[in-house]
């Protein structure tokens, strides 16, 4: 019955008129060839690629999770145009890398005490498979907020999918670039009631005997002194404090500790080899084969912005991209462990960027981060490695008006009632109210600037926001997780957002689901309804309706 109604609709669909649209000088030309036949074949192939899919029930040799920091559907969308445009394309027509993936589903991003969530408690989720409250690290619900409750002992404390990989013999490593010791990357290994407590400095006085700070729990506990690989930022909390900080970051230490030698004494007295890098040349061109374990700090602070590294020749040779920090952890954790690895990618700096409603640097951050999926793809074997690309949250990150096909993502949407232009891209909080606000009418009209009249395409002008906040706030909508390799269909619907810790400890058969693998599994199936003899039918059933229709 299913496929007789694809055949009817087939038909009647191709049937349709074939009158095309009246067109405009501002609409680029291609669009005329996008007519009823363009859609038809996309759409039959597009068809034929979903019943034809088959899943994969293979064991996930090896996990590589991709984190969008502040990456909503909102950015993604943006992104892909932005992508395309700069290819030369209208934008609206182009893929991201991990868009063509087969699978994906929707996350909760909320935190058990918080609607809209922040980087903390998401981080706990994906990464533990339990949600915790706002600000939290690795901790449960039965810890408190910025209070530090030695009395609990261990029993708050949540394991991360990192701590599992390592107890399945798999090589471990994350890359970020944002500070190592920032949220995202720190659920992986620290238990904190408040994420700012990045150094010892942060810690409350009266309770740094009883909790020790992040980047300490990073050099000195367990899963973070056995992480194989470590690339990122954040150096100044790893160092005695001195001049040579930031004074942009208020965190560092008081307690004298020089945590890179630490580091690299554990590391002696383990007899395991070991390289701190702190520059891009000295990535490029460490020997990997004779390491056992590197330290990568490339900042005081986080990574500089994509189009920072890229414009400044001096910026690019300290600070490596997210593509050079992907590529070199792949091919150092591929020759660590015959049972394979873990690994954790953060484009960190989509969220910075948003947060001061600098679209462009954002976008720019979601590029760079895709061309790293890509390099992770051509790396590795689909059929036992699973791939992620998600987000902890979104942001209040909107793409408004009617602009025309192609126009450029961060351009001039169009005019509003008001007679003035207004950005494609705005936000609905944070310090682009105070940039594109009007101080010189008193007319109720007019409260913001004429687009027309500002720099919109320069990375550092800030789009309109509609309330005022020196950082703009997150969003509190689902977020897409996008999944290719084993297991990955497990994806497959609205999720809660720690389900997708789950996901890998099943795909992988680590962590709670460490006995998965000793389950007989069924026979791949096709992903859809429908058997191989209906795709055959169904194949038919298209080939008769273009035929019917061309004498039609």
């Amino acid at each position: 019955m299913l496929l007789f109604l694809l055949f009817i609709l087939s038909v009647l669909g191709n049937a349709a008129s074939k009158t095309k649209p009246s067109t405009t000088e501002f609409e680029p030309p291609q669009i005329l060839k996008e007519d009823q036949d363009f859609w038809y074949a996309q759409g039959k192939e597009d068809l034929l690629r979903a019943l034809n899919r088959q899943l994969n029930l293979n064991t996930a040799k090896n996990v590589i999770f991709f984190l969008g920091d502040g990456m909503g559907v909102s950015t993604v969308t943006a992104a892909r145009i932005h992508a395309g445009q700069k290819l030369g394309q209208t934008g609206e027509e182009h893929y991201l890398s991990f868009e063509k993936f087969p699978n994906l589903g929707l996350l909760k991003t909320y935190n058990v005490d918080k609607q809209v969530a922040d980087s903390a408690g998401t981080a706990t989720a994906y990464l533990t498979g339990v949600k915790g409250r706002y600000g939290t690290l690795g901790l449960d619900v039965s810890a408190p907020y910025n209070i530090c409750r030695s009395d609990l002992g261990t029993k708050p404390h949540v394991q991360s999918v990192i701590k599992w990989a390592q107890d399945a013999g798999k090589a471990t490593g994350f890359v970020t670039t944002t500070r190592v010791t920032h949220a995202t990357p720190a659920g992986l290994y620290a238990h904190s009631a408040n994420r700012d407590w990045e150094c010892d400095s942060q810690v409350p006085l009266a309770n740094r005997h009883e909790c020790k700070d992040i980047a300490r729990q990073l050099i000195e506990d367990e899963p973070g002194r056995n992480i194989n690989i470590i690339l990122g930022g954040g150096r100044q909390v790893f160092e005695a404090a001195n001049d040579n900080g930031t004074a942009k970051w208020p965190c560092k230490r008081g307690d004298n500790l020089d945590l890179i030698e630490a580091w690299k004494a554990d590391k002696k007295k383990r007899e395991k080899s070991h390289l701190f890098l702190e520059n891009r040349d000295g990535l490029l061109n460490a020997n990997l084969d004779d390491t056992d374990f590197i330290l990568g700090l490339f900042a005081m602070n986080h990574i500089p912005y994509e189009l920072d590294r890229t414009e400044d020749p001096k910026i690019g040779e300290m600070a490596p991209g997210i593509e050079d920090m992907t590529e070199k952890a792949i091919h150092f954790l591929q020759k660590k462990s015959d049972k394979g690895f873990f690994l954790l990618v953060e484009g960190g700096r989509i969220d910075h960027a948003h947060h001061k409603n600098n679209a462009l640097l954002a976008l720019e951050e979601a590029v760079a981060m895709n061309r790293a999926v890509s390099i992770a793809e051509r790396l590795t074997d689909n059929k036992d490695t699973l791939i992620l690309v998600t987000a902890d949250h979104s942001h209040t990150f909107n793409i408004n008006g009617y602009p025309v096909r192609g126009n450029k993502i961060t351009g001039v949407s169009g005019v509003g009632d008001n007679g003035y232009n207004y950005t494609t891209l705005s936000y609905s909080s944070g310090p682009g109210f105070w940039n594109n606000v009007n101080n010189q009418t008193t007319d109720p009209s007019k409260p913001w600037l004429d687009a027309s009249t500002l720099d919109i395409h320069n990375k550092t002008y800030r789009q309109l926001s509609q309330i005022p906040a020196d950082d703009a706030f997150h969003g509190g909508e689902d977020v897409a997780v996008y999944a290719t390799g084993p297991m990955s269909h497990l994806f497959h619907g609205v999720h809660e957002q720690s389900y997708v810790a789950h996901v890998v400890g099943h795909a992988a058969c680590m962590g709670p689901y460490s006995t998965a693998c000793e389950v007989p599994k069924p026979e791949a199936q096709s992903g859809g309804i429908a058997t191989t003899i209906s795709h055959v039918l169904t194949l038919l059933m298209v080939l008769i309706s273009t035929m019917i229709l061309k004498y039609y």
